[in-house]
């Protein structure tokens, strides 16, 4: 999608394709497999963790609330991984461009063209990760508090700007980055992997 907006004649605005291009991505797929994630989150918090009894409670939320149910939580997860991805590729071509590119000029071989989409994708993956940490401890506080909520049967339903705001006030600034360093230990190599295994498949397969 990016190559495809770059070659539209974006002019000066061409390095921010990828960036467009990773929001309009990242928002189809979490859109497209909310309702899984609805599922899934279900069986974790469920007492019974019986399939049947969960989709059996889903079904009736749907009948009461109609279909837009299956899309509770939503908003809260497109906060966290759309700028995640919209920093992650547009970081990933900087990278690549600007540092690893000139730094692996010499080897133009299959080893050299992997190191650079590694590198990059580490890299990027640590901007964008540090970055999006605190929408990502907002959203984990707000499951809690859903967990929570189902077992005392008190709905509080408190947004992601207030759930922020209590952990300012409560924690400071620090508090927003909870986990950061497990989150970097495992966001760094599994984009470096992804980016640099979908490298090897293109090279393979031209």
């Amino acid at each position: 999608m990016g190559r495809k907006m770059r070659q539209g004649g974006w002019g000066a605005y061409e390095k921010y394709a990828s960036l467009l291009a990773g929001c309009m991505a990242r928002t189809a797929a979490v859109t497209a497999i909310s309702p899984i994630e609805l599922v899934r989150t279900r069986m974790q918090s469920s007492a019974t963790h019986d399939f049947g009894t969960v989709m059996r409670g889903i079904t009736r939320e749907v009948q009461a609330a109609g279909i837009g149910s299956l899309w509770r939580g939503l908003v809260p997860t497109l906060w966290r991984d759309v700028p995640f991805s919209a920093i992650y590729w547009f970081g990933y071509e900087r990278w690549r461009e600007n540092v690893y590119g000139p730094l692996f000029s010499e080897r133009e071989d299959m080893f050299g063209r992997l190191a650079i989409a590694f590198c990059s994708g580490a890299s990027s993956g640590v901007v964008a990760a540090t970055l999006t940490t605190p929408f990502d401890v907002a959203k984990t506080r707000r499951q809690i508090e859903q967990h929570a909520d189902s077992r005392s049967h008190v709905q509080q339903h408190r947004r992601l700007p207030q759930i922020v705001r209590h952990i300012v006030a409560t924690e400071g600034l620090g508090g927003l980055f909870a986990g950061l360093a497990p989150r970097l230990m495992k966001v760094a190599p599994s984009c470096a992997i992804m980016i640099s295994s979908y490298e090897l498949g293109k090279m393979v397969l031209s």
